[in-house]
């Protein structure tokens, strides 16, 4: 079975497969995330961090967010230079790969995690910083 972007239409693009993540034992397929970690630089895994590793404990663990307030926050606190429509392109590319969801007609535009993709999302993180040998930053 396959994931395909959600929304209001639907494409033809494979974008994960469900087996990357087994809920019944939460099994993680590495090839997926080493795979996943190669295609996002420093900026996706950020965004990605924002939203999975908040340092609290569960139910509170995953945090959505509202694009303006985490665009205002992203060029304040951590300096990212970019531009809104650019910051929205990435955050829509995440929902695409199946990473992040977003809640439609809502305004402003509200990004969600994806609970089910948890273990997949953190073991992805981690593999982008043992690629690009940033230990330091995790």
């Amino acid at each position: 079975m396959y994931r395909y972007a959600s929304g209001d239409e639907m494409t033809d693009t494979i974008l994960l497969e469900d087996s990357s993540v087994n809920n019944s034992n939460l099994e993680i397929n590495f090839d997926h995330a080493i795979a996943l970690a190669e295609r996002l630089d420093f900026l996706d895994i950020q965004l990605l961090r924002k939203f999975y590793m908040n340092g609290k404990e569960q139910p509170f663990d995953l945090q959505p967010h509202c694009l303006p307030i985490l665009y205002r926050e992203m060029k304040v606190t951590h300096r990212v230079k970019i531009g809104l429509n650019a910051f929205r392109y990435r955050l829509n590319n995440l929902v695409k790969l199946g990473v992040l969801d977003r809640i439609y007609r809502s305004n402003p535009a509200l990004f969600t995690p994806v609970r089910d993709k948890y273990s997949f999302v953190k073991a992805v993180i981690k593999k982008f910083f043992l690629i690009n040998v940033l230990l330091k930053f995790l």
